[in-house]
């Protein structure tokens, strides 16, 4: 909350509850087109809108006016601090859709958010809400070996993907080793928030949670099926964790960013260098730079979104959106995941968000720019559709 809100920390910003005016009427929240995905800039000035009433008010309500779960990342961003907050939030409005995504997944149980009334789950599949403790919280000896709660996020993972693709219109299913390299990628990403979220420690927090649902189409016989998956970190952001990085690295951040700087970008160097941590074999851990390895895990997450989710209708064509920071970065149409350097073999993967794919042209201020809010970790917001004519004819002719 004092990330997000950095005046709470000021002497007489946030006040005890018996020292808040009593004569104050109950403040009204409201939330609308609460998703990462289309309104990163309104969605975060709206959680940081949450902390500041709770730095202050004596009640208020959150008025959540979506009729449906756009996206659960920005409801896990509230997850993460929901639990430390004053109790002054007294209920408001969620549409019964809204309620049983939230229901589904875990994440309105783990903000002890009461949805008795939910018990109809038709038409959603959850990706369960699986949470690693907060940082340095463990009391293990080997914590860098104790994987149990990734493993259980990536078997998670899988089982949901399953019974994703298994639906009736659709009827697919991961083969062996599909289960595993859809494991390894996550597993990565995990252990990779674990490591860069909590400095030296390399003992960070992390949440993931997503959920699938099934809408009608304006297709006639056919269903919409759309996907949502949340990972959230608490900590350091991509930009403070790459201070750590190699001096091999640091030198070729520093090239970009002044590169950048040259043809005119106006981002600021936080967000330059958090496009620089999307790129493959970029990462802040040294050893990993010496020895050739790690810095692929957000490139295979984006190959992988972008391979599944592809469709005949551009409004539903996946789209992933990464705050970091004070930074944004937009991933959809050509700008949805890596390419290789044409002409060079098993090149690494690289987005520099411009059309010459060149770390030598400042990035499109549409897909990365600076937010007025800042969030003190990194969130990845994934969203895609399931198109059953368009995955049985990819694989049909596969």
């Amino acid at each position: 909350m004092d990330g997000l809100h950095p005046q709470r920390s000021l002497p007489n910003t946030w006040k005890k509850l018996a020292e808040r005016d009593r004569q104050q009427e109950t403040v009204g929240i409201n939330l609308s087109n609460f998703s990462f995905l289309d309104h990163p800039e309104e969605t975060l000035t709206s959680i940081k809108e949450i902390a500041i009433a709770e730095a202050h008010a004596l009640s208020a309500r959150l008025n959540f006016k979506d009729k449906n779960c756009l996206d659960v990342a920005p409801f896990m961003t509230l997850m993460e601090f929901w639990s430390d907050m004053v109790p002054i939030f007294e209920g408001g409005e969620m549409d019964f859709p809204m309620q049983k995504v939230l229901a589904a997944t875990g994440v309105s149980q783990a903000m002890g958010i009461g949805l008795g009334g939910v018990s109809d789950f038709d038409d959603v599949w959850a990706f369960p809400l699986t949470r690693r403790r907060r940082p340095g919280s463990t009391v293990s000896r080997t914590r860098f070996v104790d994987v149990p709660t990734r493993d259980t996020a990536t078997t998670r993972f899988c089982t949901a993907m399953n019974d994703w693709l298994g639906q009736p219109d659709i009827s697919l299913e991961l083969s062996d080793s599909g289960a595993a390299k859809l494991m390894n990628l996550l597993g990565e990403v995990l252990e990779n928030a674990e490591r860069h979220s909590d400095g030296a420690r390399r003992d960070g927090a992390w949440s993931v949670s997503g959920f699938l649902t099934r809408d009608s189409s304006d297709l006639e016989g056919e269903w919409k099926y759309r996907a949502s998956i949340g990972i959230i970190s608490v900590g350091n952001t991509f930009s403070e964790s790459l201070s750590r990085a190699h001096p091999n690295q640091l030198e070729k951040i520093d090239e970009y960013v002044k590169a950048a700087r040259r043809d005119g970008a106006r981002q600021s160097d936080e967000t330059l260098r958090t496009v620089c941590a999307l790129q493959d074999t970029v990462t802040c851990v040294s050893e990993a730079e010496e020895e050739s390895r790690g810095g692929y895990g957000l490139m295979d997450i984006l190959d992988f979104v972008d391979g599944l989710g592809q469709t005949d209708d551009p409004a539903l064509l996946p789209r992933v959106t990464i705050i970091s920071g004070r930074s944004c970065i937009r991933l959809f149409g050509s700008y949805i995941s890596g390419k290789e350097v044409p002409g060079e073999v098993h090149s690494p993967r690289v987005q520099w968000f411009n059309k010459e794919n060149s770390a030598k042209v400042r990035p499109d201020e549409n897909h990365v720019f600076d937010l007025s809010a800042s969030f003190p970790g990194t969130v990845i917001s994934i969203g895609f559709c399931l198109d059953p004519s368009y995955l049985s004819r990819i694989f049909n002719d596969a």
